[in-house]
């Protein structure tokens, strides 16, 4: 059994020869979907009182594969988009699939990248800002947001279907509509300002998926991978009491993250330390 003092030291050593193996990996990957998250742990550091974790899954439509683009702690989003730009981890037309994050939509969009917004978090979103406007009873609020959701997923559910049905594509530019959010035009009827400025603010979100699908390309409706990712930083790092540097949470979670997310790169890691190892000795 190694010594915690040991096995500190090999994380710190290992987890930052990782951070350093794993651009090479994802260099040239283009990848035409990201999909980016982050989240917070506490600080040990005298500087801050929470560190913030941001991860990036890159993910190939063709064969459906993902992997770890990035992992950073107290990193610029503007900075993670443009590196991996430069490296070529994506496309030139990447589809950036994500919440409502505005540091994260302002970093990874422009005229050529779109921001499809994870269509689970419209109802919710949507249910609290009825309810933050005050002006329908739960009930009312609940019909409401149902018939949004019910409308979301069938535009959903009928871009999947045209993607998969590749000789009606022509045809579905002209001859079908996308479903459209029809209380939309109703909330803001009534003056619900907040819910009202939410749909009209979020809506070319809402519809890239079907816009893609009429091209045949399948964008993911959902950032669910990259929210299971969090939920491992959560079980690794936010035990009660735990408390973080900088240097420890990075190195740590580099290794924890990059084989939970992609144990391709994992493997390849650890054959390229075993066969550094004679020359070190």
């Amino acid at each position: 059994m190694r010594s915690p003092t040991t096995i500190n030291r090999r994380v710190r050593e290992y987890g930052g020869k990782l951070k350093q193996f794993l651009p090479d990996c994802v260099a040239d990957t283009e990848a035409d979907a990201v999909i980016p998250d982050g989240t917070k742990c506490y600080s040990q550091d005298d500087d801050r009182s929470y560190h913030s974790i941001q991860a990036t899954l890159g993910e190939h439509s063709a064969d459906k594969s993902r992997s770890l683009l990035d992992l950073s702690v107290n990193a610029d989003w503007n900075k993670t988009a443009a590196e991996l730009d430069d490296m070529d981890a994506v496309t030139d037309d990447v589809r950036v699939v994500s919440d409502g994050d505005s540091g994260i939509v302002t970093a990874f969009t422009d005229e050529s990248h779109d921001h499809q917004l994870d269509l689970v978090h419209v109802g919710r979103t949507l249910d609290y800002y009825f309810w933050d406007d005050g002006i329908f009873r739960l009930d009312q609020r609940n019909e409401i947001v149902s018939e949004v959701i019910v409308e979301v997923f069938h535009l959903k559910n009928w871009s999947l279907s045209t993607v998969q049905t590749k000789s009606s594509r022509r045809s579905a530019r002209g001859s079908r509509e996308r479903p459209s959010v029809s209380r939309r035009q109703r909330v803001g009827s009534v003056r619900i300002k907040k819910a009202a400025g939410y749909l009209q603010g979020w809506l070319p979100s809402i519809v890239p998926r079907a816009e893609a699908a009429i091209e045949g390309f399948e964008v993911p409706w959902t950032s669910n991978p990259v929210e299971h990712l969090m939920g491992e930083v959560s079980k690794c790092c936010n035990n009660q009491w735990m408390r973080w540097t900088a240097e420890g949470l990075e190195v740590l979670l580099q290794l924890r993250l990059v084989k939970y997310a992609d144990t391709s790169h994992y493997r390849c890691f650890l054959m390229n330390c075993s066969s550094d190892q004679p020359k070190q000795q």
